[in-house]
């Protein structure tokens, strides 16, 4: 199913939720409110058929509906948990999904996200799915990992 188009308003709204600006950062900038900020990601939401920021940010990028990063080369090397993780964030996992898919606790899989954040210098999960597409980590092959299978995003 192909998904809705957004608006230019929901493209500005989540075009700065990609930067890894929160709800109020988001509304500061744009001059609205942080309600509208939370009614248009729930607009967005139903629009890309998504829920969670994170997913959000994946699913416009996938679909081309906002511009994608530039390409660059992380300067560093990945690990498979690593690169597993990041994918599943991308996708929309929870902590708790992220802990069964790895085999880890749920405070494990906690810890692995913020130390990933970390080490990418990622402000939160959505800025950190813009330094996948940034860094070839993430792409629009990967659509939704959290079930365990991968499938194409139209």
């Amino acid at each position: 199913m192909t998904p809705l188009r957004l608006t230019p308003a929901q493209l500005r709204v989540l075009s700065k939720i990609a930067l890894g600006k929160n709800t109020d950062q988001t509304a500061d900038e744009l001059l609205i409110t942080s309600g509208t900020v939370s009614v248009q990601l729930t607009s967005i939401s139903r629009k890309l058929g998504v829920s969670g920021r994170a997913a959000l940010v994946h699913a416009a990028y996938a679909t081309e509906q906002i511009p994608r990063p530039e390409r660059d080369t992380f300067d560093g090397e990945l690990t498979d948990i690593e690169i597993q993780t990041w994918r599943l964030i991308a996708s929309g996992a929870s902590v708790q999904q992220v802990a069964d898919v790895c085999r880890v606790s749920r405070r494990t899989a906690r810890e692995q996200i913020k130390i990933l954040r970390r080490r990418v210098d990622a402000a939160n999960d959505p800025h950190l799915v813009t330094l996948g597409w940034r860094y070839g980590v993430v792409d629009q092959s990967l659509a939704d990992m959290a079930s365990g299978c991968s499938s194409q995003l139209q």
